[in-house]
């Protein structure tokens, strides 16, 4: 038997149309107005020729015709592909050829004014396919994961299970939409029959969590660090029922920091071939300098003897998208892996301690960055660190960091060291310690581990810690 759902944004326009579905700077939508609007888009979007089942691309930052487009394309029975704004021409074309996709919704012709004569779909059969997105690539080339509405579905509704949502709430579009992150607030919020808002493309974040009243955000740590930078935020913050960060992992100092500022501040872990999150930590206290996340019940997660997190669930993706088809790449029981390390405790909360391809060799010693970083950010002044390994003719390879220090804050070589011997052996000590680029990172939800690589392979040009 097919499990069906009603489109959220056409089960709140029947049963409370008035409601405020998106705001954004110069406009809002109730959620009949949006109803209407999405009526209208899947209408033109027929006759410029979009097919049931076809894939079309969505290239745009987050806006209230980015979210229109969407839900449009899935009332017309098509297949949604998000890419991301920032890939270059070439990158934008291959990911196309890969998925096979020769459509694209851009510019705002698809909300021309029509007469709607066709019924479009108003429910979704959960076993459907979606969207395809592209991972970050952060361990590699982006790969495409396709969805179905049941993913999104069951994550979004075993999430608000954790973190309430309501009618009146606002969540603020934090995350670009061709993320699972940004497409997930998306769900839940419109599941709740809440309101998404869609901050303008250069919109100071901050300037938006105080214009807007926002009660829900999702951050990844560096937005979360640079918000606490100014005392003028917290008050703001303060007031918000739920801050969820994600996409990397937090510093301590920063979570201390944090907490000491009574935020409501929950780490969650996911991955886009589980639809978003997979587990939600509680409010965080001050002793919790390593987050342990409750598994939702969208999903099961088993740990591997080489402590590999496992998945799967309702929201394991449909597959890998390719030129040759789609492969889901899953072991005999259907387990997924993951890639990240991690431990289930006797409660049955998930702790992740890094990434399985992160780790490396040094003298036949397992070391694995996201350890050394944890403690850097231990240390008072530090606010982010990234580990990397490189090339040691002793002892294969060697850790060397980079660390982000709070304005004002001087440090030598020798206080951190000394600080990081407390609690790891000699063997995990950086050899080298840099200052962070004065060229920013590529931005993106993770580190961006290789750029740091690159960076070592010209040492003499780094600003080291002494």
């Amino acid at each position: 038997m097919t499990e069906r759902i009603t489109c959220p944004v056409y089960e709140h326009a029947a049963k409370n149309g008035g409601q405020s579905a998106v705001i954004s700077k110069d406009r809002g939508f109730s959620y009949q107005q949006l109803e209407e609007s999405i009526d209208l888009a899947a209408e033109n979007l027929k006759r410029l020729g979009v097919n049931p089942r076809e894939r079309v691309a969505i290239i745009s930052p987050n806006s209230v015709e980015y979210i229109t487009a969407l839900f449009a394309l899935w009332r017309q029975g098509a297949v949604a592909c998000l890419l991301s704004t920032r890939l270059p021409e070439g990158g934008t074309r291959a990911c196309l050829q890969n998925i096979s996709c020769v459509k694209s919704v851009t510019g705002t012709n698809f909300l021309k004014k029509s007469v709607p004569v066709t019924d479009f779909v108003t429910d979704f059969d959960l076993n459907a396919p979606a969207d395809i997105m592209f991972t970050s690539g952060s361990s590699g080339d982006p790969k495409a994961v396709a969805h179905s509405f049941g993913n999104h579905y069951y994550s979004a509704s075993a999430a608000n299970e954790h973190i309430p949502v309501k009618s009146g709430d606002r969540w603020l579009l934090s995350l670009p939409l061709y993320h699972a992150g940004g497409l997930g607030i998306l769900w839940r919020t419109f599941l709740a029959g809440a309101t998404v808002v869609v901050p303008g493309a250069s919109a100071d974040l901050a300037d938006s969590l105080r214009e807007f009243n926002i009660t829900h955000v999702s951050l990844v740590p560096t937005q979360l660090h640079r918000l606490l930078s100014d005392p003028k935020n917290v008050n703001a913050l303060q007031r918000m029922k739920a801050i969820l960060i994600g996409g990397s992992p937090i510093p301590d100092a920063l979570v201390r920091k944090a907490v000491d500022a009574r935020l409501p501040i929950h780490v969650t872990y996911g991955l886009t071939e589980m639809a978003s999150q997979v587990a939600i930590s509680k409010r965080l206290t001050k002793e919790d300098s390593l987050p342990r996340g409750q598994i939702l019940r969208s999903a099961q997660v088993r740990i591997s003897d080489g402590h590999e997190i496992l998945v799967k669930g309702k929201t394991l993706f449909q597959g890998y998208v390719h030129e040759k088809g789609v492969d889901l790449p899953l072991d005999k029981q259907g387990w997924f892996y993951t890639g990240d390390l991690g431990c289930v405790d006797e409660d049955g909360t998930l702790t992740v301690l890094g990434r399985k391809d992160n780790m490396f060799i040094s003298g036949g010693e397992n070391i694995q960055p996201e350890e050394i970083e944890r403690h850097l950010c231990h240390v008072e002044g530090i606010v982010q660190a990234v580990v990397v390994p490189v090339k040691s003719e002793e002892f294969g390879e060697r850790p060397v960091a980079f660390v982000q220090t709070r304005e004002g804050t001087r440090l030598s070589r020798t206080q951190i060291l000394s600080s990081l011997r407390e609690y790891l052996p000699s063997f995990k000590l950086p050899d080298q310690i840099y200052a962070w680029p004065a060229l920013e990172p590529p931005q993106g939800i993770k580190h961006n581990r290789s750029h740091f690589h690159r960076l070592t392979e010209n040492a003499s040009s780094l600003q080291r810690i002494s």
